[in-house]
């Protein structure tokens, strides 16, 4: 017997058309799937991308290397994060340093929450750009990265800022109306506005289809938040402005900047750790220790898109990032050697049918008007305080879904009391930003 192809029906991105996509067989039946020109929309939005394979070797291209980089700053491996630095270093043209200080800014914005951990990086782009600056210099602005949880951590308000930007990519994908700067600001504004986080990605998102560069998106981000009177984003944008050439052609500070004007919290936006030169120097050393005996590239650094490689977990794209947030509510770590489950992928945003008799159950959003909330052990009044529970509250659930979850909760945070919140009966609960924690810094 034919064992089931996991087949998903997606509407079109554009017109009335449906296609049948094969999880199993990684095939579609548009007419682009066959085109070697561009990769297939559709397979990717459910997390298949055409990749390209390699032979792991133990000095791997400059741009493996560098994907090493990113995939250690992303999952907070900082002695991995080092040991790539230390081999990228001994690449001599000028321009292989400045890719390496780009990418550790670019790392700072789309691997962390930490506003004030971006302005630090951005003040020593300069410096670390020049291929005379010593590698210490960069090793601490990766460590200075490393030392703030990551978006995938619950404590950072991150999972939630994923989440707003995988459905925003989707919802501009089905967007039927012109793609002008006008009609994008007034997608950012109403995102804004409604408080509608996925809504607010979606038009900075389409600014790129809209033909803005980089500098013209900034600057508009920055009119917002002034208008809006929010500091935060207005900082975010104000970074990007600082390294606009570098940063033409990426827009990872502007979508932190709209996400928080739409009311994304991130608790880590003004935490910032001491960096010791010790540290660097410990960190320098193990690296250059590791390097007499050094072992090929490990898979899960090169995902097969920015660099040859196969193995996609880690991939800087909003769909696999968003599974990384929940492998960490699975597990309670980021590891690359645990499994990694089809639960992870999250098709929400996405227009679907599942044929009846494939293996993946009915999509399906009738009913869901649930989260989790944990209690705060707070009264108000006569009314004890609950607050959304991250990893559990950024989409609606289903009853059924939720008691699952509920179950989960109760399991894993034992210490906490937890409920499934209607959130139709009821309203949620405002959230507000920790007080300012910033550190000290040494280096």
């Amino acid at each position: 017997m034919e064992e089931p192809r996991n087949i998903i029906r997606l509407k079109a991105f554009s017109g009335p058309d449906w296609h049948d996509v094969s999880l199993d067989r990684k095939t579609c039946d548009c007419p682009d799937f066959e085109s070697p020109a561009a990769p297939c929309k559709h397979l990717n939005a459910l997390g298949v991308f055409r990749l390209r394979p390699f032979m792991a070797t133990v000095r791997p291209t400059f741009s493996q290397a560098l994907s090493g980089l990113v995939k250690s700053l992303r999952t907070r491996r900082v002695e991995d994060a080092v040991y790539w630095l230390v081999y990228l270093d001994s690449f001599p043209e000028a321009q292989h340093r400045i890719r390496v200080a780009r990418r550790l800014l670019i790392g700072s914005a789309e691997d962390g929450h930490s506003v004030a951990v971006m302005e630090k990086v951005v003040d020593g782009f300069r410096v670390i750009s020049k291929r005379q600056t010593e590698l210490p210099e960069l090793v601490a602005e990766a460590v200075r990265i490393c030392k703030i949880p990551n978006w995938w951590h619950p404590s950072t308000g991150g999972p939630d800022y994923i989440y707003s930007g995988m459905v925003g990519e989707r919802t501009l994908a089905y967007f039927s109306g012109e793609r002008n700067l006008e009609a994008m600001a007034k997608l950012i504004e109403s995102g804004i506005e409604e408080g509608k986080r996925p809504t607010a990605l979606a038009g900075l998102l389409g600014l790129s289809d809209a033909k803005a560069g980089g500098t013209k998106q900034a600057e508009l981000v920055l009119a917002l938040a002034r208008r809006y009177q929010h500091p935060l984003a207005e900082r975010l944008a104000q970074v990007h402005l600082r390294a606009r050439s570098a940063l033409s052609s990426d827009n990872n500070f502007l979508c932190q900047a709209v996400w928080l004007m739409a009311g994304g919290v991130s608790p880590v936006a003004d935490v910032i750790e001491p960096v010791l030169d010790s540290e660097v120097m410990e960190l320098l050393d193990g690296a250059r220790e590791k390097w007499k005996a050094p072992r090929p590239i490990p898979g899960w650094c090169c995902d097969g898109t920015h660099s040859a490689g196969s193995d996609i977990r880690f991939m800087g794209v909003w769909s696999q990032m968003y599974a990384v947030c929940r492998a960490f509510q699975h597990y309670g770590r980021i590891d690359p050697s645990d499994e990694w489950r089809p639960e992870f992928q999250c098709f929400d945003g996405l227009v679907i049918e599942r044929r009846p008799g494939d293996a993946l159950a009915s999509h399906s959003t009738e009913g869901a008007e649930w989260v989790i909330q944990r209690c705060t052990q707070q009264w108000v009044g006569t009314e004890l305080q609950y607050e959304d529970w991250t990893g559990y509250a950024e989409r609606l659930m289903t009853r059924e879904e939720m008691i699952t979850a509920l179950r989960e909760c109760e399991q894993k945070w034992q210490e906490h009391e937890f409920r499934g919140h209607n959130v139709v009966n009821q309203p949620r609960p405002t959230h507000k930003p920790l007080p300012d924690s910033s550190s000290p810094q040494i280096r």
